[in-house]
């Protein structure tokens, strides 16, 4: 802080990252104009206790698209996994290291953000359900068979994908003709 105290709860480094809440109003940052200067000044606000020069309206506002961004991250993530994972079903001769590393991949992240996040608890079905329908789409098109082809109902619970241990990929390759 500009008197050399820091905000409780705060650290050294921390302090050392937060721009100078004491300003004069013409130089603070805007969140119009500077997000992550506004932000950090917001932060250092909060820290200090000094609640009422907080931005709130936009830094609601800010929060709150956060909050939808973390869910269309999340949503992402099922997808991708999911068409992987039907590719994997549907062409399981096709299979490629790249495929498991993807699977694996989407797998730790879709678990950690949900670690991180239990609140979005109650929406998971909803955005694995809405994941399922895009990546089933996705698969017919990346593959070029046909739609029918793939479930029309989800085969696999979240549990189920997130738990899924892909095959190993047959040797391809130049690789595949070495022996050992």
């Amino acid at each position: 802080m500009a008197d050399g105290t820091r905000a409780p709860g705060a650290t050294a480094s921390e302090d050392a990252d937060i721009a100078p809440i004491d300003t004069p109003p013409h130089d603070r940052a805007r969140h119009d104009e500077d997000e992550y200067g506004w932000l950090l000044r917001q932060a250092g606000l909060l820290r200090a206790g000094r609640l009422d020069e907080v931005d709130a309206q936009p830094l609601a506002e800010f929060l709150t698209d956060m909050a939808k961004s973390d869910i269309r991250a999340l949503r992402s993530t099922m997808r991708v996994l999911l068409l992987h994972l039907l590719k994997v079903l549907i062409q399981p001769d096709r299979l490629t290291g790249s495929w498991v590393s993807t699977i694996i991949e989407q797998q730790e992240q879709a678990a950690e953000m949900i670690a991180d996040s239990p609140g979005m608890t109650p929406m998971l079905p909803k955005l694995f359900d809405h994941a399922y329908k895009v990546a089933r789409r996705q698969a017919a098109a990346e593959t070029g068979l046909p739609l029918p082809q793939f479930p029309p109902d989800n085969p696999w619970t979240l549990d189920d994908a997130l738990a899924f241990v892909p095959p190993e990929p047959p040797p391809r390759g130049r690789r595949a003709a070495r022996p050992g």
